[in-house]
């Protein structure tokens, strides 16, 4: 394409994928590297673009990053898609990128890019995260940011009361979001920098936000801590059986030890999901801190809107934590009952001995 529209202002150099040039409308999905490969990602790609009406798509598989400029109904468009680049959720996700000037004040040309997309009916991998972006080159009204994002608006200021940040998340079924950025003023010097910085904050945000949903779909998965506690509670009841054999004390102790190892390892790993979790949210602070976020008079805190996952990931591992803690108990109450039901076994079985010795004695 003979005049790119949106390349020259990507910084490809420091791998900061983000145009700097408004108006500027996108759209972000992130994949999960853990679920897929380099080769499914990309062919991945490849399909999306070409049910999106992108035929002339650049693909080189060695590069980890791929920019380029197409057309899409006739609308120059830019496509980056990202196997590896310096952002803080790159070690976690591929993203796939399109941007392009919007025609209109209305998010319909990024909108079309994933909300008519039906993910099983097109055969096509689902996303970790996706969200869409409109970043305006002047100030909007409310009425006009409520038109494109509807009723229910979340925001903040951004680099002091340089920007308004509007939008609304979703958890569920993945992380996803839309939002509008636009200047606080007319001011025509808008620092190239920020912008950029901004769009790139905002794909750091949305992928800690995956990073978190991910940690809270492994604690839903974890179901040891409800095995543990049914196992306790059965070699409780074997323990008050009335007459366990010596063999059967043997197994029980067995049990016993399996189920104190199993709890240990179980509660290394919580420890290991709450660090994760604090680490994530070490890095979001920081992303709002360079940011400069502050609160909006009047509309509800975006920032606060995005921390809800992290809330909800806190809730299930302080219940998966109890969970763990009442098998401890138990197994603290089961140890010396267990100890004590040996003794009083051993002592029942020398006073038959001794008895049985006596009415030998008498006998002769």
């Amino acid at each position: 394409m003979s005049g790119s529209l949106l390349l020259h202002a990507l910084s490809l150099n420091d791998r900061m994928l983000e145009p700097n040039q408004l108006p500027v409308s996108g759209h972000v999905w992130g994949y999960d590297k853990e679920s897929f490969s380099r080769e499914e990602f990309v062919g991945n790609c490849l399909n999306m673009l070409s049910l999106l009406g992108i035929q002339d798509a650049e693909i080189s598989w060695e590069d980890d990053i791929m920019a380029f400029d197409v057309k899409r109904k006739g609308q120059p468009v830019t496509v980056i898609i990202s196997l590896q680049d310096d952002s803080l959720t790159s070690d976690y996700f591929y993203f796939l990128g399109i941007w392009l000037q919007p025609h209109s004040d209305s998010l319909s040309e990024v909108e079309l890019l994933s909300d008519q997309i039906d993910w099983q009916e097109e055969d096509l991998l689902q996303p970790a995260i996706s969200y869409s972006v409109r970043f305006a080159a002047e100030p909007l009204q409310m009425p006009d940011i409520r038109s494109m994002l509807g009723s229910e608006i979340f925001a903040q200021r951004l680099y002091g009361d340089a920007f308004y940040l509007c939008g609304m998340t979703e958890a569920y079924p993945v992380p996803s979001g839309k939002f509008v950025i636009c200047p606080s003023s007319h001011a025509q010097n808008h620092q190239r920098y920020e912008i950029r910085h901004a769009l790139y904050s905002l794909r750091n945000l949305m992928g800690l936000m995956g990073s978190v949903m991910n940690l809270y779909d492994q604690i839903s998965e974890k179901s040891e801590a409800a095995t543990l506690c049914q196992e306790m509670m059965d070699l409780m009841s074997a323990v008050e059986s009335q007459n366990p054999t010596p063999a059967e004390w043997d197994a029980l102790v067995r049990r016993n030890g399996s189920i104190a190892l199993r709890l240990a390892s179980e509660s290394d790993e919580s420890r290991r999901l709450h660090a994760k979790l604090k680490g994530i949210q070490r890095l979001f602070d920081v992303i709002l801190a360079e940011l400069e976020i502050s609160e909006m008079q009047g509309l509800a805190s975006l920032v606060s809107r995005m921390l809800t996952p992290f809330d909800h990931v806190k809730d299930s591992l302080n219940a998966y934590d109890e969970m763990l803690r009442q098998v401890e108990k138990q197994s603290q109450i089961l140890q010396p009952l267990m100890h004590s039901r040996m003794l009083a076994n051993q002592q029942m079985l020398l006073e038959k001995l001794l008895n049985h010795g006596s009415t030998d004695s008498c006998d002769l």
